[in-house]
């Protein structure tokens, strides 16, 4: 008898390459899998970023450029972009004037509402409100602003006017039975947004002589909704309104010598999500 080994060395080899790609693979699904999926999940929280801000800008057509209709087809991934109508939101701005230690309120509660997207592996929370576009982590403090409204002050004629556009979203218009109001519009994956301007609203008070005002924002009571930071950020930095917040992390900001306001509040209404 003759012996022959040859089919031996054929079975280690094969076993050999066979676990080598087992390894391969298992390295694969155990590290590079999960970073290819955060990967993913970072593109699409920047593009609802671009998004949002495309929104913003067919608002501010909407509003500012007197466009009476805007459509835009986007794309949600990665989570679910939702409009909660301003009865359905209880965010609110007030705005008071002092005269002599005494305050009023000039503008009553104003609740803006919000196109929310809120991602499904990262806790992120992306919102439209009021005109801005703000970013928050979900279980961190904190927000900031993407993008600001069109907040200013011209002080630059030896007066100081303060101008203030309140944006508000609604899926019906204002004074339509309230439960039918009060519906959730959602969205994932392709679809179009379709916005139109209802109504346009007006105060002004050019002969405050001087004035304190104060504005006085009013969270949301989840706190993973809260956007009091970016809000605070934005009223009190140099390049925003250079408010005072008084007293500190309070949301009651103080501007002082204000000789005119001027308060637009623009009611859009959001027919398609």
């Amino acid at each position: 008898m003759r012996e022959n080994e040859g089919g031996v060395s054929e079975a280690i080899g094969y076993i050999i390459i066979f676990g080598l790609v087992m390894t391969g693979i298992g390295l694969v699904t155990l590290y590079g899998y999960p970073v290819l999926m955060q990967q993913e999940s970072s593109a699409n929280i920047r593009n609802m970023e671009q998004t949002m801000i495309v929104l913003q800008n067919d608002i501010k057509s909407l509003t500012y450029k007197l466009v009476p209709y805007k459509e835009t087809t986007l794309r949600v991934s990665g989570g679910t972009l939702t409009l909660f109508p301003s009865d359905l939101t209880n965010q609110q701005f007030l705005i008071e004037k002092d005269t002599g230690g005494v305050r009023t309120v000039l503008v009553g509660a104003f609740e803006p509402g919000e196109l929310r997207f809120v991602a499904q592996k990262e806790n992120a929370v992306i919102t439209l409100e009021n005109g801005a576009v703000i970013k928050r982590e979900i279980g961190s403090e904190g927000s900031f602003m993407l993008a600001q409204p069109r907040w200013y002050v011209d002080d630059y004629t030896g007066s100081k006017t303060l101008m203030i556009n309140y944006i508000s979203l609604a899926n019906m218009t204002p004074g339509s039975v309230t439960a039918a109001r009060s519906q959730l519009l959602s969205q994932t994956g392709v679809g179009t947004v379709r916005m139109r301007h209802y109504q346009t609203l007006y105060w002004s008070d050019p002969n405050l002589g001087g004035a304190d005002i104060w504005i006085k924002y009013e969270p949301h009571t989840d706190t993973a909704y809260d956007y009091s930071q970016a809000w605070r950020n934005f009223l009190t930095d140099s390049n925003g309104l250079a408010m005072e917040e008084i007293p500190q992390y309070s949301n009651n900001y103080r501007m002082q010598g204000v000789t005119n306001i001027v308060v637009k509040e623009y009611d859009l209404i959001v027919e398609e999500l």
